[in-house]
């Protein structure tokens, strides 16, 4: 079974230690007959955009149309297992801060993805950014069943990939095309005692299904959404 967050991840930021060589050279009149999208813009479309980040956005597009002071460029960008690789951030230091890495990392263009979920426990209601299916950080895994109109898969918690949505079963979160452009993590409040007992029995580096009665007595929250592009 594919796990989703781990195939976005990992295809990031492996190639931070590899050379891509595929230059792109920015067209002046391409940029011109663009759509441009409101720089407040936190709707996310799975496959297709998050706020005015599109399939085809570079850095340098990014810091002209939302300004130096809400793009470090080249920042360095950390995941699971010591990974890094080098991106840009987006809205650094504030509740909707969003990492992007590039699938051209010699000119910063062409988005693989852009995470969204960086923000200290308790904070989750001040994030803007939220999917077209009204999926956002602070969404419980039954409304994401909901959602998704169909039980899905997740591992489970306690390791660096904890609480990924490895399979989305076919719901109306997968693609047309049978692939899923969004990556959704999930998390509870590990300083709550009381969770403890049920939490234990969805550990560990395995697979549980969303219609787990632990699952659900838990009902973990999202904390991370990940946005792909085909």
């Amino acid at each position: 079974m594919r796990l989703l967050l781990l195939a976005c991840l990992c295809s990031a930021l492996l190639p931070a230690c590899s050379s891509k060589t595929n230059e792109q050279k920015t067209d002046s009149s391409a940029i011109a007959e663009k759509t441009v999208t409101p720089a407040n813009d936190w709707l996310c479309i799975a496959g297709e955009r998050a706020g005015v980040v599109l399939a085809t956005s570079s850095e340098k597009e990014l810091i002209e149309q939302l300004g130096s002071a809400n793009v470090s460029p080249h920042d360095t960008i950390y995941g699971p297992e010591g990974m890094f690789t080098i991106g840009t951030i987006l809205y650094k230091g504030t509740p909707n801060e969003a990492h992007i890495w590039w699938k051209d990392t010699l000119n910063f263009a062409k988005p693989e993805g852009v995470e969204i979920g960086w923000v200290e426990a308790g904070n989750e209601n001040k994030i803007e950014w939220h999917t077209n299916t009204g999926i956002k950080v602070g969404t419980t895994l039954v409304e994401l069943e909901k959602i998704n109109e169909k039980p899905f898969q997740f591992s489970g918690f306690g390791w660096d990939y904890g609480g990924a949505v490895v399979d989305w079963n076919g719901g109306k979160l997968m693609d047309k095309d049978g692939s899923s452009y969004l990556a959704v993590t999930l998390a509870y409040n590990y300083e709550d005692e009381r969770l403890n007992s049920v939490a234990d029995k969805v550990l560990g580096d395995k697979t549980f299904s969303s219609k787990d009665p632990n699952a659900q007595k838990l009902n973990p929250f999202v904390s991370k959404i990940m946005v792909s592009f085909r």
